[in-house]
């Protein structure tokens, strides 16, 4: 089965594409600057282009594991992604997905570069935790 993971941001959004057969998770692809319905119709065109059959997105918990700020608006924008592709729509923790991101380009990129590949690397790395995850369910 083919996958996205998505690493929701009000600014930037990164995607990552997998399978559950190769259990494999890699960067795809960067969003800036749209309105969450434009995102969302971006993306559930990607899924019909890429024969997308799950969704995956990280929802920013808070350490503790309580719903943020961030969540309540993460979830705002699932519903209008839920509505564009009527795919299955798994929401997993995404906690400290960016800064272990960010951490691995450290040194190698300047601030730009970086900025336009942190996203999609902490997707890919949300997706490729789901993937490890459910190793023996899917």
């Amino acid at each position: 089965m083919r996958l996205i993971g998505i690493d929701y941001g009000t600014r930037r959004t990164g995607v990552a594409i997998g399978e559950t057969e190769t259990r494999f998770a890699l960067p795809f692809e960067m969003f800036e600057g749209l309105t969450d319905v434009e995102l969302a119709a971006a993306l559930a065109q990607l899924c019909r282009a890429e024969q997308i059959e799950q969704i995956i997105v990280g929802l920013p918990l808070n350490a503790d594991g309580s719903v943020s700020k961030q969540s309540q608006i993460t979830e705002q924008f699932i519903l209008a992604l839920q509505q564009q592709t009527l795919l299955p729509i798994i929401r997993v923790s995404e906690y400290l997905s960016t800064h272990d991101a960010e951490s691995r380009l450290a040194g190698h990129f300047t601030r730009q570069q970086k900025r336009q590949r942190v996203d999609a690397i902490a997707a890919a790395r949300i997706l490729q935790d789901w993937l490890d995850q459910n190793r023996t369910t899917t």
